[in-house]
């Protein structure tokens, strides 16, 4: 008596749409990750512009002035030290970054505030304080000296998914980084 051995067509069958229903979860799963991964470059440029200028502001003893410019740059310009005291001279522009991926300055209004709560009734939460800059000793201040807290919201417009949001605590300009993965803010 001789048995043949082989699959069945329920064998293969069952087989078949087992890797169907993996593979249909794993481009789901990447196509979310693709696009949070894609919001989060921005909020690491921003965190890193913010970062250098901080220690660039300590290391010269000068105050460095951060500008937002909308929709999707940054600017440090360094400010210089009057001479003779009563003049102001304009500041000395140092860098100007541009987000990558369609990154620009985006509130999404369904979107809770970071758990800092700085405020998110708008792109970039100054406060209302303008110019603003890290000071000398290292703080994120107003042109008048006192110290600010920001919140810089950023994303691709219509994508949820793509928030992220960079704060800034002004007393000691502590920088972070979040990310909205879908149901609350994490780092």
């Amino acid at each position: 008596m001789t048995s043949e051995r082989g699959f069945t067509l329920l064998d293969i069958l069952v087989t078949v749409s087992i890797l169907v229903i993996v593979a249909g979860v794993g481009v789901g799963v990447t196509n979310t990750m693709v696009r949070m991964t894609r919001g989060e470059t921005g909020s690491q440029q921003l965190d890193a512009f913010l970062k250098r200028h901080r220690e660039m502001a300590v290391a010269r003893r000068r105050d460095i002035e951060i500008r937002f410019l909308p929709p999707n740059q940054v600017q440090s310009a360094q400010r210089a030290v009057p001479d003779p005291p009563a003049a102001t001279p304009a500041p000395t522009v140092l860098e100007t970054l541009t987000f990558e991926n369609g990154i620009e300055y985006q509130l999404f209004p369904a979107l809770p505030d970071t758990p800092n709560l700085f405020g998110n009734a708008i792109e970039v939460a100054l406060g209302g304080a303008a110019p603003v800059m890290f000071s000398s000793e290292g703080a994120f201040i107003d042109a008048a000296g006192n110290p600010i807290n920001a919140t810089l919201s950023l994303g691709i417009e219509g994508d949820p998914l793509s928030a992220t949001a960079v704060t800034i605590l002004g007393a000691t300009a502590n920088i972070e980084r979040w990310r909205w993965d879908g149901a609350r803010w994490t780092k």
